[in-house]
């Protein structure tokens, strides 16, 4: 499962960027493969689920902690558009504590959420919780682009 340890020591970005590595050097599917079915294994541990703003929502309102900071992504992938995920609980409060996001309170968590209703919305399990809600960019999301590999990964 990742962890908050993973996301708050940048491991997380570090496996992000490797992903990217294969995608870039590998047109067309990837099932089957040996490097696809390692990659497939270690995203299912996130159970990356694909949400609307309500379930956003409910997931904020449910929280006891809410910070706002920038999408993981964003560290391995520099040219992507700015945009904010939300951390929830223990992960709210392990990326402030590295300075990587700001706590907030659930309305500013909320009202940040609904500036990206366009973009497809993926809720991340961190330490076997979701709690990372993330306004996803498809081009460079390893979700979307594991799904472009045939690597069914987002719960629908």
């Amino acid at each position: 499962m990742a962890t908050i340890e993973e996301y708050t020591t940048g491991r997380v970005c570090e496996q992000l960027a490797h992903a990217f590595s294969v995608f870039e050097s590998t047109k067309g599917s990837l099932k089957g493969t040996d490097i696809g079915e390692t990659m497939l294994a270690n995203v299912m541990k996130l159970e990356p689920k694909k949400i609307a703003i309500d379930g956003a929502v409910k997931l904020i309102e449910d929280s006891q902690k809410c910070a706002i900071g920038a999408r993981v992504c964003l560290a391995v992938h520099k040219d992507a558009p700015v945009t904010k995920s939300v951390f929830l609980d223990g992960l709210a409060t392990g990326m402030t504590g590295v300075g990587k996001a700001r706590l907030v309170t659930k309305s500013q968590a909320i009202e940040e959420i609904k500036k990206y209703g366009k973009k497809p919305i993926i809720v991340s399990k961190v330490s076997g919780k979701y709690s990372e809600i993330c306004p996803t960019w498809p081009l460079k999301c390893l979700y979307w682009n594991m799904e472009k590999h045939n690597l069914k990964c987002i719960h629908k």
